[in-house]
């Protein structure tokens, strides 16, 4: 794909931030609104805490046969079919009234969501040069982090207000408009993903790079969405503090995630992707710990500074995952590794610490999360690269 100039990929990256901003929103709304949810429906933590992990599953079945969708419509069109699909899942959602209907509705969220991220990696790859990755991806990131900041803020703001699921609704429109707007302003129309076949899929599973970077990837999404999936049960259930109180909490600590996910990229491109990742998984996983072991004043000096440190991992970790395949496979590394990692650390990991909850073991199951975040700072040393490029990459 030929490159235009500097202002026209800069645009072209910037609405890509956009669209995965909307992306990530959908699904991580429902973590300040779960409390609304619980009692609505009158459910469980762990049943509600169900909810994740379906959602993950979904996100996991997608993202392993996204490469069938782009290899036929070409990135551009997969970007605007997800959004259009989430458009549609979320008013599904908000218009269900029983459990199982809506458990199906969070796996087809999923599965909407799940189409975005290899054709957005591989468009922005293509858009850029490999030595630019790291800055490109931190700008990407911040997507995500601006999610983190503003949908419990959002939720703040309007759940004594509307019903969650009149939230849920203007999202939906949000979503809507989001699909029509990429289709004029877009990029990626000349770009096509490679579908996944045994041959390929087998040689990228196998890879003991492919195996480091999946359960890495898990444990930087276990201290980003994980931890931000239970965080406001945690504080209404565990510390008594009031839902809006605890999502205005959580929603003003990602504020500085926006600076720090940037960060993250020069860190990445100035020392190093693996010693970055090796610090940034260390020290979130500690304050993850800490979140779990303090009260009062202290909590909440961990609770700002845990997703500060946690958002560095993403552009680093996606400069590694970018190559391990060719341009042509990209999007198939991406979207075995991911879906696997968002499984473990965005679905089930959550799951299991609300079912901890529902037995009086909230601490503890945070605490869990931050040591298996930390170890990660461990097993990223045996991840290998040959040749003199991907060594100066990997290091």
């Amino acid at each position: 794909m030929p490159l235009s100039g500097a202002s026209s990929q800069l645009s072209a990256l910037i609405i890509l931030t956009a669209v995965f901003y909307l992306n990530f929103f959908s699904r991580i709304i429902f973590s300040p609104l779960l409390p609304s949810i619980e009692q609505n429906l009158s459910i469980s933590h762990g049943t509600a805490g169900s909810f994740f992990l379906i959602l993950s599953c979904g996100y996991f079945t997608s993202l392993v046969g996204s490469g069938y969708i782009s290899s036929n419509l070409s990135h551009k069109k997969t970007i605007i079919f997800s959004m259009f699909a989430i458009s549609a899942s979320l008013f599904l959602i908000a218009s269900v009234t029983t459990l199982i209907y809506l458990q199906s509705a969070f796996f087809i969220l999923g599965m909407a969501a799940g189409i975005y991220l290899p054709s957005g990696i591989s468009t922005i790859s293509a858009l850029f040069s490999q030595n630019q990755w790291g800055r490109a991806f931190a700008v990407h990131e911040l997507a995500p982090n601006l999610a983190f900041l503003t949908a419990p803020l959002f939720s703040s703001l309007f759940v004594s207000h509307l019903h969650w699921q009149q939230i849920i609704i203007i999202l939906a429109i949000a979503s809507f408009l989001s699909a029509l707007f990429y289709i004029r302003f877009g990029r990626g129309e000349n770009l096509f993903g490679e579908p996944p076949s045994l041959a390929n899929s087998r040689a990228i599973l196998f890879q003991k790079n492919f195996i480091l970077l999946t359960l890495l990837f898990s444990m930087g999404i276990t201290g980003t969405i994980g931890v931000f999936n239970v965080l406001p049960l945690f504080l209404v259930t565990s510390h008594f503090i009031t839902l809006q109180d605890a999502n205005l909490m959580v929603g003003l600590s990602r504020i500085a995630t926006l600076f720090s996910a940037l960060a993250g990229g020069w860190l990445a491109d100035r020392f190093g992707n693996r010693r970055t990742i090796c610090g940034v998984l260390l020290t979130t996983g500690i304050s993850t710990v800490c979140i779990g072991l303090t009260h009062g004043i202290s909590m909440i000096i961990w609770i700002y500074l845990q997703p500060v440190l946690a958002v560095c991992f993403f552009p680093a970790g996606f400069a590694l995952l970018s190559r391990l395949g060719t341009p042509e496979t990209r999007n198939i590394v991406i979207s075995l590794a991911v879906p696997l990692a968002f499984v473990l650390g965005g679905g089930l990991l959550p799951a299991l610490v609300a079912g901890m909850a529902d037995a009086g073991f909230f601490h503890t199951g945070l605490i869990l999360m931050g040591i298996f975040i930390s170890s990660g700072s461990v097993f990223i040393f045996f991840l290998q690269y040959k040749g003199v490029n991907e060594n100066t990459a990997c290091e």
